[in-house]
């Protein structure tokens, strides 16, 4: 019997059971299973992705908890408040804080697929009741190899630089090409970060500039955003290369609109997403808005894109999302 932690069977003899949905992963660990692609995480490779730090550099990836600013989709943004609770004590309060606002972690229970439902079968009730929820990726810890895939870099080293607010795609090709040219492969269980420049970009607009381009998050028929697509190569790519967790420096990982990455536009289902395919139907977590552009420079001048990373996102029973809390380690 082969071992799902260590071997999992290719993409193109999914799914695993013939009741389960074409492309999926469902049952592969368990009927019941939550952790999806986060069984990779083993013990073994924790700790060869631990050999990894040998300068004792770190990068944290998380923004400040009131960043982005202004806020996207319209979520709230979040009230601080410094409260005296007695003499001399200070304590804090947090108003309209979205754990999904500034850098996340989406849980599982974040996207369905509209047909066939959220990871492993769990129905919506199961979701709203805890089952995915951010508390199964938190409950340990998570930690392993980190990879870098520096997209915009290598677009602007071959003359072919992309404007952050177009709706590039980071095609498999791309993301194929990228990590050629550093010289890094990707291994089973790794954590992929996807830089295309996006959020220093934004970080960087004048306020004017920042408010456009969040507003037109509200609006998504002018909501422009480079990602990764189409869908379907890409879950394939991402599966047969044993991605265990995906992140990248946008709001949303993916190229927006999705269509700009489908031949046909006519064609387009609310499941030709990233996050129906990869998420919902394989299992791989997604993170939104990392800050990559100082790991980036660093791993320019060592020439290594590989460092060991740890997480401990909120143990919040029942969340959807999470600041990350991750540092990577060189």
């Amino acid at each position: 019997m082969i071992d799902p932690h260590t071997v999992r069977p290719p993409f193109r003899t999914l799914p695993i059971h013939a009741d389960a949905p074409p492309r999926s992963a469902w049952g592969l660990y368990a009927p019941d299973d939550e952790r999806g692609a986060l069984n990779l995480l083993t013990p073994a490779r924790v700790a060869d992705a631990a050999l990894l730090v040998r300068m004792g550099k770190q990068f944290r990836l998380d923004l400040p908890l009131d960043e982005p600013h202004p806020t996207f989709f319209s979520r709230e943004p979040m009230r601080h408040e410094v409260l005296e609770i007695l003499p001399n004590v200070l304590d804090d309060r947090l108003d309209g804080f979205f754990p999904q606002a500034s850098t996340q972690w989406d849980a599982l229970a974040h996207y369905a697929h509209s047909v066939h439902g959220f990871y492993n079968g769990h129905t919506a009730a199961q979701a709203k009741a805890g089952r995915l929820s951010i508390d199964t990726m938190a409950g340990q810890g998570l930690a392993g190899r980190a990879v870098l895939a520096d997209v915009a870099g290598y677009q602007e080293q071959i003359g072919a630089p992309f404007d952050p607010d177009s709706s590039f795609v980071v095609s498999v090709d791309i993301l194929r090409a990228t990590l050629a040219a550093q010289g890094t492969m990707l291994r089973t269980g790794d954590l992929l970060l996807v830089r295309t420049g996006w959020l220093g970009w934004f970080l960087g607009l004048p306020a004017g500039e920042r408010q456009r381009v969040a507003d037109s998050s509200r609006e998504l028929f002018t909501f422009r955003l480079p990602g990764l697509g189409p869908a379907p190569a890409m879950a394939e790519y991402l599966w047969d290369a044993g991605v265990a967790m995906l992140a990248a420096d946008t709001p949303m990982v993916e190229v927006y609109p999705v269509v700009a990455a489908i031949d046909d536009p006519s064609a387009f289902t609310i499941d030709d997403t990233m996050h129906a395919q990869v998420m919902a139907l394989l299992g791989i977590p997604l993170g939104e808005f990392f800050v990559l552009d100082p790991l980036a420079a660093d791993c320019r001048t060592d020439a290594r894109w590989e460092g060991f990373f740890t997480s401990a996102p909120l143990r919040l029973r029942g969340g959807i999302g999470s600041p990350p809390n991750v540092i990577v380690f060189k």
